[in-house]
């Protein structure tokens, strides 16, 4: 354990890591079940390296390939097996899944206006409901902490899922999701206490 940080008893924390680069990235993939790319598979070191500063003693992961596959790079060098969690997967984004922001603009003109206007209350025709993605992150959230008292523990996952857990320890309103900048591979750290939580690290 010599030189990795230490965490204070009755904390849990959660390291949360966005999946390495995937195919189709800067794309509202959702649930797409991508893989990474020649690139990605490239950061998955890195990432190693920026992980081995945790006394991580769980992994677990959307069970999304993207997801899985990054989390793989981690759990091999820990030593632990990985626990896949339907519940971290991304929100499925519908008829808009596995287009970028300009095919979207250009096919739902009326539609995307009304989806910055009135985020997150705007329905996006076949996708999750926004509501209802944010109840099972947190959910999914809580019961990982839950069950896991003092110990640090590794969640990879996705940019949507991130934004949420890291909006609900922050109480930040919902409207401003996407002012947090969460990068392919980046780390973000919450501490969890029984009376909140601590944001300790962010897009690092």
């Amino acid at each position: 354990m010599s030189g990795k940080q230490k965490i204070g008893h009755g904390t849990r924390r959660l390291v949360l890591v966005r999946h390495a680069i995937a195919e189709g990235d800067g794309r509202f993939q959702g649930q797409r079940d991508v893989r990474l790319t020649v690139e990605g598979r490239q950061q998955l070191g890195e990432l190693v390296r920026k992980l081995s500063r945790f006394p991580i003693r769980a992994v677990y992961s959307s069970d999304l390939c993207r997801a899985q596959a990054t989390a793989e790079a981690a759990a091999l060098e820990l030593g632990v097996k990985i626990e896949m969690r339907s519940g971290l997967r991304e929100m499925h984004f519908g008829c808009w899944q596995g287009m970028s922001w300009k095919q979207i603009v250009r096919r739902y003109p009326r539609l995307s206006a009304l989806w910055i206007k009135r985020f997150p209350r705007q329905q996006i025709p076949g996708a999750e409901r926004f509501d209802q993605f944010m109840k099972r992150v947190r959910l999914e959230v809580g019961n990982l902490i839950a069950v896991n008292q003092g110990l640090c523990i590794l969640a990879v996952t996705h940019a949507g899922v991130i934004r949420v857990a890291l909006a609900s320890a922050l109480g930040m309103q919902v409207r401003n999701l996407f002012r947090l900048a969460l990068d392919p591979c980046a780390v973000s750290v919450v501490d969890y206490f029984p009376d909140g939580a601590l944001v300790r690290g962010l897009n690092g």
